[in-house]
């Protein structure tokens, strides 16, 4: 039978954090895995500081790989995961990447609530990244170890 191709998503919308999900695209993809930057719409968006990044998918693209996923990155804030909580597409992926298990790395909450987006409560399933540079450099590679070797 063959091996189930494994994915690692990060989500890209208007105002996410540049630093972090360049790090997280670019460490994933040294270390050799499968990473698709994933966006509501097939349009650029601006990151919080006016980059524009393009998705290699979007969200309905990436549906049907969703029970495939090994890690879904949400490099924003809370406020801003919030307002992208309204697409019922991506509450769709996350119970479908939840069902396979995944691990979702987050933003830092700042006094808020990850679970309002239906992200899972054990701290197995979600992760919090660094909020300094140096920081999130150095979780992002050792994020990257522990999944090539899962």
């Amino acid at each position: 039978m063959p091996k189930l191709t494994r994915y690692n998503f990060v989500l890209w919308a208007d105002h996410c954090e540049e630093a972090a999900a360049t790090i997280f695209i670019t460490e994933l993809r040294k270390a050799g895995l499968r990473v698709k930057v994933v966006g509501l719409s097939r349009k650029q968006a601006n990151g919080v500081f006016g980059m524009a990044l393009v998705p290699d998918l979007t969200l309905e693209q990436a549906l049907p790989l969703a029970a495939q996923t090994r890690c879904f990155i949400i490099p924003c804030s809370l406020r801003v995961a919030q307002r992208l909580n309204n697409d019922p597409r991506l509450q769709t992926f996350f119970g479908q990447a939840r069902a396979n298990r995944a691990k979702f790395v987050i933003g830092q909450t700042n006094g808020g609530h990850w679970d309002d987006l239906g992200l899972p409560a054990s701290n197995d399933e979600v992760v919090v990244y660094p909020d300094t540079s140096e920081a999130l450099m150095m979780f992002a590679r050792d994020m990257a170890a522990v999944l090539q070797r899962n």
